[in-house]
């Protein structure tokens, strides 16, 4: 069995849906966004690419933003609730350019991270099958 997965060095992961999905936030607004990334790290965009984050607590799409966790960067909620009509505004532009210019470099990172926990799971089948 450790030889069939030791050929799998390269971690592929399936996109998401490319389909505009329409979004019922809790109070009933509706709006359409994209969801973007893989198994490994995703997010939710507007029509007008606008970055979101689905709050599980609340069940409201937020604005998002860039935030240093545990000396890594990860994309979080700024608690403010997106609306659809005011997505224009100052505010929701700023979380969005600020969010976009470091999606890429997140999405890499936890693709790397998932390879890295493969090879080492890899690696400890390998070295129990020698025993």
């Amino acid at each position: 069995m450790t030889m069939y997965f030791a050929g799998f060095a390269e971690i592929l992961a399936a996109p998401a849906l490319p389909n505009l999905l329409e979004i019922t936030q809790p109070n009933g607004a509706k709006f359409k966004a994209y969801l973007r990334g893989d198994e490994y790290f995703s997010w939710w965009e507007s029509e007008k690419g606008t970055v979101l984050f689905r709050n599980l607590e609340s069940g409201y799409f937020e604005y998002a933003k860039i935030s240093m966790i545990d000396d890594k960067e990860k994309l979080v909620s700024t608690g403010v609730i997106f609306v659809a009509g005011e997505e224009t505004s100052v505010s929701s532009s700023r979380f969005s350019k600020m969010t976009k210019l470091n999606l890429s470099k997140i999405w890499m990172q936890k693709r790397e991270d998932a390879r890295k926990r493969l090879q080492e799971i890899l690696e400890k089948q390998k070295q129990s099958g020698n025993q």
